[in-house]
């Protein structure tokens, strides 16, 4: 658990990604590994001598990534070539990598693709989807929040992601229940009443949260998770959204919570997901 890995795709997204890896290899310092899968082209029907030309070709240009990165480091950077599903290698080379970063869609870069996605919820360690073209660290981070034991993790991966910049903790309260008060013959007045009461406590449990480290912001958002984290995204120009792959409502046998799949998906920014082990189990 020594490296940085980015999957790369020789696509100019596929050099975003090398780039914000080095940026967090040099941030975390650890070594950076440049991974790039080829897929399998026989279902493709190309012939084996056309085949072996694009796969010297592919190899030639992971190579030049390689030295394009190298050019602009200190840390040790290795290109790695394999062949396969790019999921399934992605997921089994991050079993050795404490960071795994990938890039959006490549036809759409503000839609997240299949194999981010999957590679999201696979990968044995944090994950790092990127959105946009890096410039330097992360300056101005958003830390979604449940004010459970894996939001530590989060407000960790933050910190090492953005050392220095500044970290805004938000927690959302749901609206959902105010549905269920109104079912059950409460008066608007007395459901806004309580809506207000649990803002406050809810503020004052995160002041608490937030208490465990120096200089951290916070604020509680309210409305459902995803939107409201989105929204003040967006309100504070934040470039990284951070999040637990689940919270303290999901089960332990979820590899990636419902509310990080849709941070990943909404967020205008690049998202990193910091890993809480799950308990499978046979039944």
């Amino acid at each position: 658990m020594n490296d940085v890995l980015a999957a790369v795709d020789l696509t100019p997204l596929g050099r975003r990604v090398a780039d914000r890896a080095r940026i967090a290899a040099e941030t975390l310092e650890l070594d950076l590994a440049l991974l790039h899968v080829i897929e399998p082209m026989s279902e493709a029907f190309i012939s084996g001598e056309l085949a072996d030309m694009l796969r010297r070709h592919r190899r030639q240009a992971a190579e030049e990534l390689g030295d394009w990165v190298r050019s602009r480091s200190d840390r040790p950077v290795k290109v790695l070539e394999v062949k396969g599903s790019p999921v399934w290698e992605i997921a089994r080379a991050s079993k050795h990598a404490e960071l795994t970063v990938v890039g959006t869609s490549t036809l759409d870069h503000g839609r997240v693709g299949p194999v981010a996605s999957r590679v999201a919820e696979a990968s044995r360690g944090d994950v790092l989807v990127v959105r946009r073209q890096p410039r330097s660290t992360y300056r101005n981070v958003v830390i979604a929040c449940d004010l459970s034991d894996s939001s530590v993790r989060a407000v960790e991966l933050a910190s090492a992601l953005a050392p220095g910049g500044r970290l805004t903790l938000v927690y959302a309260l749901p609206t959902r229940f105010d549905a269920y008060m109104a079912d059950a013959g409460m008066f608007p007045e007395e459901i806004s009443s309580a809506r207000r009461l649990r803002l406050q406590e809810a503020t004052d449990a995160l002041a608490e949260f937030a208490g465990r480290w120096e200089g951290v912001d916070f604020m509680v958002a309210d409305g459902p998770p995803i939107e409201s984290v989105e929204e003040v995204v967006r309100r504070q120009g934040a470039d990284l959204l951070v999040a637990t792959s689940r919270g303290a409502g999901a089960t332990r046998l979820t590899l990636l919570g419902t509310v990080a799949a849709g941070f990943i998906e909404a967020a205008p920014c690049d998202v990193a997901i910091a890993r809480i082990a799950g308990d499978f189990r046979r039944p």
